[in-house]
């Protein structure tokens, strides 16, 4: 992927980018963009344009005892060398800023045909030729076909018994080999030559005027299917892919900018044919929908298109490309059943928290997901802060059932260990066990446990001054899964507290 400074710039310049090569440190990035080439000067962001050049490589080099960077560019009379850090400033251009001219447009694209590309030659397989293909192929065929019958009568010989049975030896191997590989020259012989590809004429694309983010946009695509192009038969490509791709542009803490793509992928659209009667023009279209989850964070400055592409191979560009309206705010849902203290409580210590929100709102568990609320959503179904999650969990005792007295491996879980007068909060994944938190106090083990455990329980009030140091802090295993190997085991740094108030 380019960097974003060279991929903004680019669109800027309405420059395809294709091949792109990077210095060591990656300070330099240079692309080539149809007969030229973009040089980025990533930590004084400027940049330069040749003509008539492709780039080739970087080298570092010294020259009187200063460090140097080298490109190699690629010209119609040879290949020319610039030392980039040696350029005064004549030589570079500011790098546009798209905090102050905005983000590029979008580049759209509405093609009214496509076509797939041409499959690759098996290898070790000519293409046929003429009379010459057919010749070749006959004598190969007349030959496995002879000894395909040589091993029949090979077994028709050994029905006669005595010594003849050792005909079997030789019928029994290679009648079977010899028919399998006769067939097999057969069917290549009479297969299509060609095999089919896809190929749509005449696309047209329909979709909704409006926008919304959390609510489907339909779209549609008709098409008519060629019979086929030249000796090459075609047929209309099974489904059509869409995606929303949303591009917003990022303010950085040393005061740099980055730009990034948010994309959804939609449900495929399947093709369904829709030839009239009485035609004998292929007819097909596709409808689908794609949406952008509502908890999609908005920024000052973004840009909306969707995409259609007929294929999901690498590499694969595609047919029509729209710019959309950016969509307005969303609107809160609307709450009709709140839940009271006691429930959110229950549903947050016992993973229930989710399905919390879905009642709340009145949404069916099985078409909402939780992309479909914003944070903004959730806090004001979860009002409770960590404290009073604790304080429940205490007094209730719900602690008793997630405490192990041994430890134990796992994928990717926490849990809480017992060992002596300590308790612990362990994380293990496969052969690693780690100890993140260590305290004889039962109250703050339990409190740093329900936090690193449970993703709702860290976006509560106070929740952030009860967190643990991250997993693989050191990359080093507090002890081996296996229990027998745990008194072994030399103990990992832990943290300790006595109580979990701050």
């Amino acid at each position: 992927m380019p960097h974003p400074y060279l991929d903004v710039l680019a669109r800027v310049l309405a420059l395809p980018i294709s091949e792109s090569v990077v210095s060591t440190g990656e300070r330099f990035h240079a692309a080539s963009t149809g007969a030229d080439t973009l040089i980025v000067d990533i930590a004084q962001r400027r940049y330069h344009r040749l003509p008539d050049a492709r780039p080739l490589r970087f080298e570092d080099t010294a020259h009187d005892g200063a460090a140097q960077t080298l490109l190699q560019l690629e010209h119609g009379d040879g290949v020319r060398t610039i030392a980039l850090t040696a350029q005064d400033d004549s030589f570079w251009t500011p790098l546009p800023d798209p905090r102050v001219i905005g983000l590029p447009r979008i580049v759209q694209r509405h093609d009214t045909s496509w076509t797939s590309p041409a499959p690759p030659q098996e290898a070790g397989q000519p293409p046929p030729s003429g009379i010459s293909h057919w010749i070749y192929s006959l004598i190969a065929i007349a030959v496995l076909a002879f000894f395909a019958a040589f091993g029949f009568n090979a077994l028709r010989w050994s029905l006669a018994g005595g010594w003849n049975l050792l005909w079997l030896l030789v019928g029994l191997p290679v009648f079977p080999m010899f028919t399998v590989l006769t067939l097999m020259a057969v069917y290549r012989l009479f297969r299509p030559a060609v095999p089919p590809r896809e190929a749509l004429n005449a696309i047209e694309v329909s979709r909704d005027e409006s926008f919304r983010i959390g609510e489907p946009l339909a779209f549609r695509v008709e098409a008519t299917v060629p019979a086929s192009v030249g000796k090459q038969p075609m047929e209309a490509p099974p489904q059509i892919f869409a995606r929303l791709v949303v591009q917003t542009m990022n303010d950085e803490e040393d005061g740099s900018w980055s730009v990034s793509d948010q994309v959804w992928d939609a449900d495929p659209a399947d093709c369904v044919p829709s030839t009239l009667p009485g035609t004998s023009e292929r007819h097909v279209h596709y409808a689908g929908t794609a949406t952008a989850s509502r908890s999609t964070p908005r920024k000052a400055q973004e840009r909306w298109s969707l995409a259609l592409s007929a294929s999901q191979e690498p590499g694969a560009e595609p047919f029509y490309v729209t710019s959309l309206a950016t969509p307005p705010l969303i609107e809160p849902h609307r709450m009709v059943k709140p839940p009271d203290r006691l429930a959110q409580l229950d549903a947050l210590l016992h993973g229930a928290e989710w399905e919390l929100v879905r009642t709340a709102y009145g949404r069916d568990s099985n078409l909402s997901f939780l992309e479909d609320f914003t944070s903004e959503d959730i806090q004001a179904v979860i009002t409770v802060d960590v404290e009073a999650l604790v304080d429940h969990a205490m007094a209730t005792r719900w602690y008793e059932s997630e405490i192990r007295t041994e430890r134990a491996g796992g994928d990717a879980s926490y849990y809480l260990l017992k060992e002596g007068p300590a308790y612990k909060v362990m994380y293990t994944e496969r052969w690693w066990t780690e100890s993140l938190y260590e305290s004889t106090d039962l109250r703050s083990a339990v409190a740093r446990y329900l936090v690193a455990s449970n993703f709702a329980v860290r976006r509560l009030p106070g929740a952030h001054a009860l967190q643990v140091p991250p997993p693989y802090n050191d990359m080093r295993p507090d002890s081996a899964p296996s229990v027998s190997a745990a008194d072994e085991t030399p103990a990992q740094p832990s943290i300790s507290d006595a109580s979990s108030r701050q």
